[in-house]
């Protein structure tokens, strides 16, 4: 049987939803927002005080008002989502805290991220929207 991830969905409006997977990282559970529409994967900064960081001066990110921003990012040593566990991912930090507030009132969850379309290319090989799983790579996690 194939590896998988297994996903909530979360009905923002008649119009829209999001999808929440499951994770646990330096012992708290929480929940990441999968996002197929981000670049990369990113984590709340207030978590990663002990985490060694690299500033990108010139910006890695270009948001929605077009210009590239100052980022920090950081390497995780391991997380787990659903039940996998991951190693090494190199993550971009961001104050998430308006998105953390959002989700606590809409989901009744704590979020602690986005994972990005970088954690789907390198670890996923589909997406069973119907069956809400992200089916992993062999040897992948």
């Amino acid at each position: 049987m194939p590896k998988s991830i297994g996903f909530r969905v979360m009905t923002i409006d008649e119009k829209g939803s999001h999808w929440l997977v499951k994770c646990r990282l330096n012992g708290t559970e929480a929940w990441m927002v999968v996002d197929t529409g981000a670049s990369q994967t990113v984590v709340d900064q207030a978590l990663a005080d002990e985490w060694e960081q690299t500033i990108h001066s010139e910006g890695l990110i270009v948001g929605f008002d077009s210009r590239k921003h100052e980022v920090k990012t950081a390497v995780i040593g391991s997380i787990i989502i659903d039940r996998h566990q991951f190693t090494k991912l190199y993550v971009t930090l961001a104050d998430l805290s308006n998105l953390i507030e959002l989700y606590g009132e809409l989901a009744k969850v704590k979020i602690i991220g986005l994972l990005g379309c970088d954690f789907l290319m390198k670890h996923a090989s589909s997406i069973n929207i119907n069956n809400r799983r992200i089916y992993l790579k062999i040897n992948n996690c």
